[in-house]
């Protein structure tokens, strides 16, 4: 049953879908409350304001990555395809000797259709070819939808359950006021742990995004200077535009491989910073 968070000016307000307001606030609303814990609900409410803020710029990055990793593939990778497919037919030139066997892979992996929106709610996380871990549907799902389910699959973030921490009694009724306030700030402390895990894997997001924005418009400009007849001339310049074409595509085959999360839902390792995609002069 979906548990929606909105929010009120001076204090907070859940709207518990099938929970009920009181089973998943307590009793005490309004002047009932003690101080004590109206002020823990304040700051209660202040995580889970920043948790909101938090999981949208998530849902943007993710939006924004997807979108750019769709566009590296239609307009670097493919046409890239379709050339070496040409040059290795003539026999002008072959994969193995342009990409690395990483790289290589990669590639072949990878279909040529369009990216689907599947695709496009999942690479940006676990890297391109990759589908959704099935422990992490619900992650992916919060992310886009921002609710959370009672009775359905938990929403882990950094380790720790989002709905008992966005409603810290729903479960269990708390006693008194010393337990509730207890409840209110574990769960804000979960909240705050939530929203610094967010903002790192936003920030993780648009470097990404960056450094595979920058690849693409330099694998796009040689691209534009390469067709298969140029080398039928037996001139050297096309070769040395193919070789630095293939350091490049390989270099962004290889990040936009790499994942952003892992199968449990933490942030993967950071991948090898990219080398500058021009090769070395040839000594």
């Amino acid at each position: 049953m979906p548990f929606f968070i909105p929010f009120a000016v001076g204090g907070l307000v859940l709207t518990a879908l099938g929970l009920g307001v009181k089973r998943a606030l307590g009793d005490g609303l309004g002047s009932s409350e003690s101080p004590e814990v109206r002020q823990a609900r304040e700051r209660h409410a202040a995580a889970l304001a920043a948790l909101k803020v938090a999981r949208l710029r998530v849902r943007d990055g993710v939006a924004t990555y997807g979108e750019r990793q769709a566009r590296a593939k239609a307009e670097v990778l493919e046409p890239f395809r379709g050339l070496m497919s040409r040059l290795e037919r003539w026999e002008q030139a072959h994969r193995r000797d342009v990409l690395s066997p990483g790289a290589q892979q990669v590639l072949e992996a990878l279909s040529p259709e369009p990216v689907s929106r599947a695709a496009r709610r999942c690479w940006p996380l676990w890297g391109v070819g990759a589908t959704v871990p099935p422990a992490q549907a619900p992650l992916i799902d919060y992310l886009e939808q921002g609710w959370l389910q009672e009775d359905g699959p938990r929403v882990v973030v950094a380790g720790d359950c989002l709905f008992t921490a966005a409603a810290p009694w729903a479960s269990q009724p708390p006693d008194d006021d010393a337990a509730r306030v207890r409840g209110l700030d574990e769960g804000a402390r979960v909240l705050t742990r939530a929203t610094a895990f967010l903002d790192d894997l936003k920030g993780r997001l648009e470097a990404l995004e960056a450094c595979v924005a920058a690849l693409q418009a330099r694998a796009t400009a040689q691209l534009a200077y390469l067709d298969a007849p140029s080398f039928e001339s037996g001139s050297e310049e096309p070769r040395e535009r193919l070789r630095r074409l293939g350091v490049i595509t390989g270099t962004l085959l290889l990040l936009l491989r790499a994942p952003v999360l892992d199968e449990e839902g933490r942030l993967a390792p950071l991948p090898p910073t990219p080398p500058d995609a021009e090769p070395a002069p040839q000594t």
